[in-house]
């Protein structure tokens, strides 16, 4: 071979490898600016996450502050401005039926969205909020005397459910599923 072939031959090489070179360059450069946008996205979402965590848990707060003074008095509870004690049977019904505020549905579905919300994907934090709720709802039983009206148990075994869905999906296992 002459050395014009082989330097000519080395020059094809180089140049070919240095397009290889740029084009690997490229790959990688896409491939940390798809990593850099979801790391971006993620870190949003979480901190958009974690504000509503917190809101939910100042509200949890100041809801625990008033249930645990010594004078509770179930008149500080209120529904649009006013009292419940004031509510007529009319307003305190609908309020409870099937779709109202206070139902079944949603009231497990506004416990169950705390908790899910609160804890994101971390195992640990769904099954403290499960108990969270759980504590919760026993201390409310001590506040009410006893028993609780079977719609009370509905609900907490509505939101429980929606919880250990959760704790399912992610592979966990629950423990107590009893309220």
């Amino acid at each position: 071979m002459d050395i014009k072939k082989t330097s000519s031959i080395l020059d094809q090489m180089k140049s070919f490898a240095a397009q290889q070179g740029k084009q690997k360059d490229n790959t990688q450069s896409a491939a940390m600016t798809r990593v850099s946008l979801q790391t971006s996205s993620f870190t949003q979402f979480r901190l958009e996450t974690q504000q509503e965590s917190a809101k939910s848990f100042e509200a949890q707060n100041g809801l625990s502050h008033l249930i645990n003074q010594t004078d509770f008095d179930v008149s500080q509870l209120q529904y649009n401005n006013k009292s419940i004690l004031e509510l007529s049977p009319e307003e305190a019904t609908k309020l409870v039926s099937e779709d109202g505020y206070w139902g079944i549905d949603k009231t497990s579905q506004r416990l169950a969205d705390f908790v899910l919300n609160g804890s994101g994907e971390d195992m640990g934090k769904l099954r403290a909020g499960r108990e969270g709720i759980l504590q919760g709802f026993k201390e409310a039983e001590k506040l009410w005397g006893g028993q609780l009206p079977e719609m009370s148990y509905k609900t907490i075994d509505a939101a429980l459910s929606r919880i250990d869905g959760k704790i399912k999906e992610l592979g966990g296992a629950v423990v107590d599923t009893t309220a």
